[in-house]
């Protein structure tokens, strides 16, 4: 096994906190001149470019979302989940920063006293958050949907807000074994010989494995199965209620698209993720002191270290573009956005130049109010139109 989580490396025989991307390379490379591969400075280029572009984006688009999603007009029961979600993916990020210092660029951050056995606790905490919550909205969108007479007991903002304390419990309870696996000794941050015996079969082994599997593969392939429920129950909503349900159906759909959109692309970024974590087994170092470049086993072995970045990388982007698929995807959040923004411009304005836009919007819509007409159509109808002569005056605001 090559790491205790998908985003958080360790040595592959002892478990050992390790500050390179390919662990065990550096150190035959310490005995061994001229043996290290050259595809292990893209490895590192590509970890120090991408996580930083992930940050960029990440850390304002979740401060975006969290603000927007306790704004009372957001603060729907799916809105209490997105607002959590946000919350968990910004903290998520932030602990991963820290790793990436001390893994990239060997800044003491995790390997001290203390922070070392509370670090992974906390780190995974949150990962494993995550995926939790896009399972509880998913499964709210199921009930809301699939069973619409249930809705009022079970999608209400107070149970939202219960359910998501409730998750981040379980996934504390789930990780804080951590605590007991990895300890600051003379060696630095490691996991503990009692946690090791037994190889693959160790309890540090088998609650790593179960722990991953249960929340990297179980979890994306339920929100899988949910998704494929609503969408198959919306369409058939669409094609024979579609006169009954025309106003309730419309809104929704816009909710459930952008739903959809977040949960599929958790699954989209997890799940290739669990595949190159499962197949680690199949892709060992080589013997020690051999041409890296040129040797089978090893260019097999960095192959796979590439591979296994890149989808790596794009995995974590699902705890950072969440915000951008909002805006995309979300009518209401992109008004809300767009609300919001227009006030903060609106305050840093000068006072003369609020009060003129003011006046010119207030003129404005006083002039449209005035041209605007009613009259009754041959077929009984009511139509309003606005003079062909005040469209050509219109000002876009």
């Amino acid at each position: 096994m090559n790491n205790m989580s998908q985003y958080y490396n360790t040595d592959d025989k002892n478990g050992s906190f390790s500050s390179t991307t390919t662990a065990g390379s550096s150190n035959n490379a310490s005995f061994c001149s001229n043996t290290t591969s050259s595809l292990e400075e893209d490895i590192i280029f590509i970890d120090k470019t991408l996580t930083p572009i992930i940050y960029v984006l990440g850390f304002p688009g979740n401060i975006l979302s969290f603000i927007i999603w306790i704004r009372p007009r957001m603060r729907h029961s799916s809105g209490v989940y997105l607002a959590a979600l946000a919350l968990v993916d910004c903290i998520f990020l932030c602990l991963h920063a820290l790793y990436e210092l001390e893994k990239l660029w060997e800044v003491k951050t995790i390997d001290l006293p203390v922070m070392c056995e509370s670090f992974t606790v906390i780190f995974l905490t949150f990962q494993y958050l995550a995926p939790l919550l896009v399972l509880a909205f998913t499964v709210e969108r199921y009930i809301s949907i699939c069973h619409p007479f249930k809705r009022e007991k079970y999608c209400t903002t107070k149970r939202a807000e219960m359910v998501s304390v409730c998750l981040a419990l379980v996934s504390l309870a789930i990780c804080a074994i951590q605590g007991y696996f990895w300890r600051y000794g003379e060696d630095g941050c490691g996991v503990r010989e009692e946690a090791l015996n037994g190889g693959n079969r160790s309890l540090w082994n088998i609650w790593s494995w179960t722990t991953e599997l249960l929340i990297f593969l179980v979890v994306p392939l339920s929100v899988l199965i949910f998704n494929v429920l609503v969408i198959r129950e919306a369409q058939r909503l669409s094609k024979y209620e579609q006169t009954q349900l025309h106003g309730r159906s419309q809104k929704t759909s816009a909710t459930t698209i952008m739903l959809l959109a977040v949960s599929f692309y958790l699954i989209f970024t997890t799940l290739p993720v669990t595949i190159v974590y499962v197949s680690v087994l199949n892709f060992e170092a080589g013997l020690p002191c051999m041409n890296q470049d040129e040797d089978r086993t090893w260019k097999k072995y960095y192959v796979y270290q590439l591979v296994r970045t890149v989808i790596e990388e794009i995995g974590i982007t699902h705890f950072a573009l969440n915000f951008y698929i909002y805006l995309i995807t979300g009518k209401m959040f992109r008004k809300e956005f767009k609300s919001m923004i227009m006030k903060i411009l609106g305050k840093s304005l000068p006072e003369k130049v609020r009060t003129e836009y003011t006046t010119l919007r207030a003129s404005f819509r006083s002039s449209v109010k005035k041209d605007m007409t009613t009259r009754i159509t041959t077929n009984g109808k009511v139509e309003n139109y606005t003079k062909e002569h005040n469209r050509g005056s219109e000002t876009s605001l």
